[in-house]
């Protein structure tokens, strides 16, 4: 009989915190002798993070300085910034390092700093800091996502009822999106769209997202941007969906202006870029505003989108 999961119900960020904290605090050398497998997975952790794996823990702490979880080894200080499907914002990890620098009553300051960025729900890109490098170094920040955590925990996970749980709820997401494979598109779920955009997109310039609207939302895509006079062309991919499985999928080239009336004064290149699309088979429409679809083509199945998406705009 399948056993009630406890992620099915805490499925919050703070949740995963706690899972982490919990995960790493058998790291310690205390439980090396009585958990030893519980021990050697916290350890490989470490490891995925760029730190030795011999190298002891002595501290884990949750939402210090604002960090999701802070651990501190004997010559490492690593900061876990924890999101589900939510996404880095303003710098933040930026912040955080500056502000344990500046923090040398608590922290060492002869200690390295490194980053993980974990992330076990939806995906696009691992972390890079955009700013200040001299503050954070590439080399010094690691991505971890679903995947990674699987393969961790996959050999071992029966060693602990926690660990088992967290694995079987990750590992439920991967099954659902396999389930989906080889079926209508319009039977697939949000994460079996997210995981197909994600590899069909590698090599281009994209992002994926939740979009917010009276109608009650959509998953939207962007790539393939170009710059034209006065603003930007590119593409969208609109996904809308009814009692989980999905409604429409919308394919729609767009144009971006700086504003409102840079985009009512490009009128004649809107036209030109709109005649070139209808050729191709897409419908014109005339949605004004800061951005514009000028056109538009409702997707039928799989081979429509990976042709929107490899043909040149």
């Amino acid at each position: 009989m399948e056993q009630p999961n406890i992620f099915d119900y805490a499925t919050s960020e703070l949740s995963q915190d706690a899972f982490l904290c919990y995960l790493l605090a058998f790291g310690k050398e205390q439980y090396k002798k009585d958990f030893p497998k519980e021990y050697t997975i916290a350890h490989k952790f470490l490891a995925k993070c760029g730190i030795e794996k011999t190298e002891e823990i002595l501290s884990i702490e949750r939402q210090v300085e604002h960090i999701d979880v802070l651990i501190v080894t004997a010559s490492h200080i690593l900061i876990i910034e924890d999101k589900t499907y939510t996404n880095e914002h303003d710098d933040q990890i930026i912040r955080y390092v500056k502000n344990i620098r500046s923090n040398d009553k608590k922290f060492s300051g002869d200690k390295k700093i490194k980053v993980c960025y974990f992330k076990t729900g939806d995906y696009v890109k691992g972390y890079v800091p955009s700013a200040e490098q001299k503050v954070l170094s590439k080399k010094d920040c690691c991505s971890l996502k679903r995947d990674d955590m699987l393969e961790l925990l996959e050999n071992d996970y029966s060693c602990n009822l926690i660990f088992e749980n967290f694995y079987k709820r990750l590992n439920s997401v991967k099954e659902r999106i396999k389930a989906c494979d080889d079926k209508d598109i319009y039977t697939w779920n949000t994460e079996k769209w997210f995981d197909y955009l994600y590899n069909a997109l590698q090599g281009h310039n994209f992002n994926i997202g939740w979009v917010h609207n009276a109608r009650g939302g959509f998953y939207g895509c962007w790539f393939d941007w170009h710059n034209v006079t006065g603003g930007e062309d590119y593409k969208q991919i609109e996904i809308s969906f009814a009692d989980g499985n999905t409604s429409q999928v919308k394919m729609c080239y767009k144009f971006s202006g700086k504003n409102k009336e840079t985009t009512l004064n490009s009128n004649s290149l809107i036209k030109e870029l709109q005649k070139k699309t209808i050729a191709k088979g897409f419908n014109a429409s005339n949605r004004k505003g800061k951005t514009t679809t000028y056109a538009y083509k409702v997707a039928s199945n799989i081979n429509d989108i990976q042709n929107f998406i490899n043909n040149a705009s």
